[in-house]
């Protein structure tokens, strides 16, 4: 069922502390009617995003504010709490490539009482002038370090990059996080996200500089944090993760840790997303790093905003799968569409989509065959990019009504970036983003949800084995017509 890219925030009531005072009371004041204003009844998108400023009246007798979209389809709708809005509050919406030159949004109030309040209806015109096209060309500019995400601040000498933010998020010493990678960042709710990471290890991690890559005990195949951060020029700040009973990051896709080659060694995320109010990660679990043999590739799901995870038992791709590693993008047209690539950081993309209602059912995933969506047909999934890729990221930025991927390549040792109109491609040629010359024995690279709210910026996190931790980087993107 197709929807627009609105999240149900879940909310807790907080129960209020009683204090006494000799102070005489206040005198009553008498409740405001549920009322809502707006100011223009009809608003025009600029570079992809919608704003709409509305009055909000009653809030302290409010329920819930609804808030839905109508164009030539239907209409669906969610509700956005008290804890979110504000009597002078402006509704941000981003666009997305598929929505029509006109269609609507309504806003009513529901009083704890039952009572609604007036509906307001504001039609987004999106029709362009004539002329108007978009970008063709996207260039980048301006590399940044902004600031390190995991282990303990430690910039600037032996190889390792100079942050332009301290941060100090001390993930070793709050949640025995010391050397972790990858970095997998999804929306949880508006405002709250998740960063899923793979093999981890403890607080006793110390960078070797003359063996990098992970050393130390309290392994984990892979842990999850928690962020609230939403303005990343002063780097990323972790406010939490999923702990057992001690505090500790706990690791949350089941591996044996069989090291022999014979079973089941570890098992590492690969990309997460948010549908029908829950949360989904991909993962492969590895028999052996040497040749990166995979046994099978599958995903665990959350209902309670990543508290808990189970598996999900309909999904699991074989080892040999063009979808061993994948990302994933939802961006509210009905769909989650998956990026994958072989195990390993040898193999060509290829592209998947499945109906959000669907996702837990394989038979129901449609592959790109170069023409057509082919149902539960993976053998027909054409090379979505003639490029080496590893570790990836994708996703669609309004602003520059393009699609984006970033990724690791080998050959080539560096993050690639490639831009799109349809996600279908024909896909850009190759940009450099990040150079192994600049930054030794850099993967990695997982694009942030912010991205696409920031004009002109793409926000990512980027690996490196030498310290073996996370590092939050930016980009600054120019389109040209």
């Amino acid at each position: 069922m197709k929807h627009f890219r609105l999240i149900l925030l879940l909310v807790f009531a907080l129960g209020a502390a009683s204090a006494c005072s000799d102070k005489p009371a206040a005198p009553e004041v008498p409740p405001e009617d549920l009322l809502i204003e707006a100011p223009s009844l009809t608003v025009k998108p600029s570079d992809g995003k919608l704003e709409i400023p509305l009055v909000l009246y009653g809030l302290e007798q409010t329920k819930f504010l609804t808030i839905e979209k109508r164009n030539s389809a239907g209409s669906q709708s969610l509700k956005y709490y008290p804890r979110v809005l504000r009597k002078e509050y402006t509704y941000k919406y981003v666009m997305l490539p598929t929505d029509e030159e006109t269609f609507t949004f309504s806003f009513t109030l529901t009083g704890n009482d039952g009572t609604e309040s007036n509906t307001v209806t504001v039609t987004v015109d999106y029709s362009r002038t004539e002329g108007e096209s978009k970008y063709r060309v996207l260039s980048i500019s301006n590399l940044r370090v902004l600031s390190r995400v995991t282990g303990q601040e430690d910039n600037g000498h032996d190889g390792l990059p100079s942050v332009t933010r301290l941060v100090n998020n001390n993930t070793h010493s709050k949640y025995n996080v010391g050397g972790t990678d990858l970095g997998i960042v999804w929306e949880i709710t508006p405002g709250y996200f998740g960063l899923f990471f793979g093999d981890t290890f403890g607080s006793d991690f110390k960078p070797n500089f003359s063996a990098p890559g992970p050393n130390g005990g309290s392994w984990r195949s892979n842990v999850l944090l928690f962020s609230e951060d939403t303005d990343l020029e002063d780097g990323l700040k972790i406010s939490g993760a999923a702990c057992d009973s001690r505090g500790n990051a706990r690791q949350i896709i089941y591996s044996a840790h069989i090291t022999n080659g014979s079973g089941d060694y570890t098992s590492i995320p690969t990309a997460a997303v948010h549908v029908n109010g829950m949360d989904y990660v991909h993962f492969f679990n590895i028999r052996t790093w040497d040749g990166w043999v995979t046994n099978y590739s599958g995903m665990y799901r959350s209902m309670d905003l990543g508290g808990s995870w189970e598996r999900v038992t309909g999904i699991t791709w074989g080892g040999e799968s063009f979808f061993g590693q994948v990302g994933f993008c939802n961006i509210g047209d009905g769909y989650v569409y998956m990026i994958g690539t072989q195990s390993g950081r040898d193999s060509k993309p290829k592209l998947a989509r499945v109906a959000e209602a669907d996702i837990e059912k394989q038979a129901s995933y449609e592959f790109w065959d170069g023409a057509s969506w082919v149902k539960d047909r993976e053998n027909q999934a054409v090379t979505l990019i003639d490029d080496i890729a590893g570790e990836l990221s994708f996703q669609y930025l309004p602003e520059f009504e393009k699609w984006v991927i970033l990724y690791f390549n080998g050959p080539r040792y560096e993050i690639t970036m490639r831009y799109a109109d349809k996600i279908t491609g024909p896909w850009s040629d190759a940009i450099t983003v990040a150079s192994g010359r600049d930054y030794p024995q850099l993967y990695g690279s997982f694009i942030h949800p912010l991205s696409k709210q920031e004009g002109g910026k793409l926000y990512f996190i980027m690996s490196m084995w030498l310290p073996y931790n996370t590092y939050l980087m930016s980009v600054d993107i120019t389109g040209y017509r």
